[in-house]
């Protein structure tokens, strides 16, 4: 490999570099996770394969390589496009851009001196390219915002926000038409809070925390159309953007009261995935005793009631924990009434449970034995519980198959109310349990059969 070739393959490789930096560290505006970035890696596809076709590294890329970023603003887009020259990494890339109106209102001394790593342009530094694009963005940014001096209504909004959501200028980006057009449109970050969110309800997204609200205005009355926006670490929170049904939008409606009443939708539905979490927290998880994870617990139950005082209304003769195949007796052992003193499904059923969902508590399974008939019990806790949807509770035979898995029952008649504290919703979930597993069993029987 001689020198020139051997200077070609790192040239291009440290641009490779520079893309894939922009990549995975984001690209500048509110919306960066819809950029789009084109032109990047046919030049090091053709690198490769040449060599690796020929048995020797021959330079056949082109001497100059297109990037094309697409980078939505305020509700439309924004196309930068820049020509580089591999050949002449010390030189910055020749720039364009989509919009022409834009481009004629440019100067070479604008970009002297509002892009200033044009003037300091290190073809070795990962992160130029990603500089570059971050300050053409703020430049476009600010000649969106010397346009807006001439639109008296848009102008009001952009100041009304700023000062009604008390957010900077960096959380709204302004779109006016052109002359001629009748459509200008703004992007808004709402100051969602997720402070008091549990990290588990949102960490399995990585992403930022984003709700933005895309607002496009017809004509010069102020007239507009919204449409909400949100990442994917607040959609796994509260639901999609589709699911939330924004308020209709009155005739003559005021944009700042509007955009609150947004603010305050979605501030209620974040109250509500933590109400959620903390009952679904409360039904499953509190309980007194630690019990071992390693122990496989059967619950028998017994449908007759016990006669003793202590045991009225229980349902339960006694309780066997096997530890590594051999039957060892608890030291909390003999009537369910011990188990009654908390209100939690881990204390009512304590003896009972296999495993259960430690994180979000969405999922309990339980093993039961009556008169030597061994079955599972799914409890399951959507994130509307307990407002909007009761537990779904599944009783599953060990013994009996259906066609293609084992036979199983879902309790639909069990009685339910929103209202009830965890303790009330448990009982009735353990009275449902007693009232269907001799059905159950027969129903499992003669599918067997």
């Amino acid at each position: 490999m001689d020198q020139h070739v051997a200077f070609a393959k790192g040239t291009l490789e440290q641009f490779i570099r520079q893309v894939e930096y922009l990549k995975i560290n984001g690209f500048p505006g509110l919306c960066s996770d819809l950029a789009e970035i084109s032109g990047a890696s046919e030049t090091l596809a053709v690198w490769h394969r040449t060599e690796s076709e020929n048995g020797e590294a021959t330079f056949n890329g082109k001497p100059s390589d297109e990037l094309l970023v697409t980078m939505p603003f305020a509700g439309t887009s924004f196309t930068v496009r820049l020509l580089f020259y591999l050949q002449e990494p010390w030189m910055p890339p020749d720039i364009s851009f989509s919009d022409i109106h834009f481009l004629s209102r440019l100067s070479a001394q604008d970009l002297t001196e509002q892009v200033p790593s044009l003037n300091t342009w290190n073809s070795l530094e990962d992160d130029i390219i990603a500089q570059l694009l971050h300050q053409l963005l703020q430049l476009y940014k600010r000649y969106q915002l010397e346009k807006l001096e001439t639109d008296d209504v848009m102008q009001f909004v952009y100041e009304s926000l700023l000062k009604t959501l008390s957010i900077g200028e960096g959380d709204i980006e302004v779109s006016v038409g052109n002359q001629g057009s009748q459509y200008s449109s703004l992007l808004v970050r709402l100051p969602l809070s997720l402070q008091d969110v549990p990290p588990v309800l949102v960490d399995a997204n990585t992403g930022p925390a984003t709700s933005l609200l895309h607002v496009t205005f017809q004509g010069t009355e102020g007239v507009f159309i919204p449409k909400l926006h949100l990442s994917p670490r607040i959609e796994s929170l509260i639901g999609g953007a589709s699911t939330l049904a924004l308020p209709a939008v009155p005739p003559g409606a005021c944009l700042m009261d509007y955009v609150e009443r947004i603010l305050q939708l979605l501030e209620q539905r974040v109250r509500k995935a933590v109400l959620s979490f903390e009952m679904r927290k409360q039904f499953v998880a509190q309980k007194p005793h630690k019990l071992s994870s390693t122990a496989i617990i059967l619950l028998r139950l017994n449908t007759e009631e016990n006669t003793g005082p202590e045991c009225q209304g229980s349902a339960t003769t006694s309780i066997r924990t096997l530890t590594s195949g051999e039957a060892k007796k608890p030291k909390h052992h003999g009537t369910f009434s011990l188990f009654f003193q908390s209100k939690e499904i881990l204390c009512q059923f304590g003896c009972a449970v296999l495993e259960y969902d430690a994180e979000r508590f969405c999922k309990v399974v339980l093993l039961f034995e009556v008169k030597d008939f061994h079955f599972l019990t799914f409890i399951t806790l959507s994130p509307l519980f307990p407002q909007q949807q009761a537990p779904k509770v599944v009783l599953q035979s060990l013994y009996h198959n259906s066609p293609r898995e084992p036979y199983s029952m879902e309790l639909t008649d069990l009685s339910y109310n929103s209202q009830w504290n965890a303790e009330e919703m448990v009982r009735h979930i353990k009275q449902g349990i007693q009232q269907n597993v001799s059905s159950f069993q027969t129903a499992s029987i003669k599918t067997a059969l």
